[in-house]
């Protein structure tokens, strides 16, 4: 099994010395004399493909050029997973108390310090940091089906707010890879629920009792949900005009504002491309509004061509369909009502319900459907 892995900033080389034969037993200790020579570390561990760079990032408070708090706030703001230690020998409460709050860290320690202390808080912070990964992980796993299965309900009640909630999750992924700008879990459940509130009402339509638009309805059940409170607050805002305050291209430290843009400036596009715009005409529409979004993330949302892969019509039978695949046509049952609507993409939801009625009410025989060229080859 291999060591965890500790990181040890400090500008007295005798010290980090000390440190990393007091810690090798149990950890894969690496040293930097300076905030600069943190950083570079860390981006060198990324380099080299260890996720997290580190287990355990631990800091002296005072150093020249960047001190224990800037350095630490730095890794906050970069790579807030990483836990952070801060280990000091002054007596400087008000500095302390700055990298507490600013750079989070979760615990801190004053020198001298014993090897078995420093040992035993490392282990405290390794364990925080498991509980909390595998707590992320749970929640990130249980949200992930339950987000597909709301998306998949609202396939089968409205095939045009699907295709459309598919359209703006993958030009809100293309333009954060255009943009290298990180997607935070959040703004994928929003993308994927953001037109959940169409269950109850069409898009251009408010809901007759209450007045409220689809994004409304949305953002209220959404708000009621543990945890999805951002979540919530994306979707309830992204049919909203752009502030007159723009984000900063240059500014990686607002993940929020960024996120809120991205998926405003995605939602309104594709409700310019379905009123039959080309591309290049909603865009010049966009831009042209009293307050536009920003221009990098408009340019970067307008280069995303979702769907790339070439669609083949192809007839296929019922135990031949599968996730991806599009109707071309209604669907009825022989001599009964219809099943799904021409354009509904299949999901593995609809498939089912199509086999069930199959069995149950006789065959559908063939259905024609669009399909990625390499899936209908498949099923030729």
């Amino acid at each position: 099994m291999n060591k965890p892995r500790i990181l040890c900033v400090d500008d007295e080389p005798e010290l980090l010395r000390s440190l990393r034969l007091n810690l090798r037993k149990q950890f894969d200790v690496t040293i930097a004399e300076s905030g600069r020579a943190g950083i570079a570390a860390v981006e060198a561990a990324i380099a080299e493909g260890h996720d997290p760079a580190f287990d355990v990032i631990v800091s002296d408070m005072r150093m020249p050029e960047m001190s224990g708090a800037q350095f630490l706030s730095e890794m906050y703001s970069r790579h807030p997973e990483i836990p952070r230690l801060l280990l000091s020998g002054q007596s400087d409460l008000e500095s302390t108390i700055a990298a507490i709050n600013d750079a989070k860290i979760l615990r801190f320690l004053t020198k001298p310090c014993s090897p078995q202390l420093l040992i035993e808080t490392l282990d405290d912070c390794l364990e925080t940091s498991r509980l909390r990964a595998a707590e992320k992980n749970l929640l990130e796993l249980t949200l992930k089906g339950t987000v597909t299965v709301l998306s998949e309900i609202l396939g089968l009640v409205s095939a045009a707010a699907y295709t459309r909630t598919l359209r703006i999750d993958e030009r809100v992924r293309g333009a954060c890879v255009a943009l290298d700008r990180p997607m935070s879990w959040e703004l994928g459940i929003a993308t994927l629920l953001s037109q959940i509130g169409c269950v109850v009402v069409l898009d251009q339509e408010k809901d007759a009792v209450s007045g409220r638009s689809h994004v409304e309805i949305a953002a209220e059940l959404l708000q009621n949900v543990p945890r999805l409170d951002r979540v919530a607050d994306l979707v309830r805002h992204q049919l909203d005009e752009a502030p007159a305050q723009q984000v900063d291209a240059a500014d990686a430290t607002d993940q929020t504002a960024f996120e809120l843009e991205l998926l405003r400036c995605a939602a309104h596009f594709e409700a310019k491309l379905d009123t039959g715009l080309s591309r290049k005409d909603a865009s010049t529409v966009l831009r042209d509004l009293a307050t536009p979004p920003p221009r990098w993330i408009l340019d970067a949302v307008a280069s995303v061509v979702p769907g790339t892969e070439a669609l083949v019509e192809v007839e296929v039978s019922i135990d031949q369909l599968a996730p991806g695949m599009q109707l071309t046509s209604d669907l009825y049952l022989p001599q009964g009502p219809k099943l799904a609507t021409e354009g509904t993409p299949l999901t593995t939801t609809l498939i089912k319900r199509l086999a069930a009625f199959s069995d149950s009410a006789g065959p559908l025989g063939d259905i024609t459907v669009l399909a990625p060229a390499a899936v209908a080859r498949l099923a030729a």
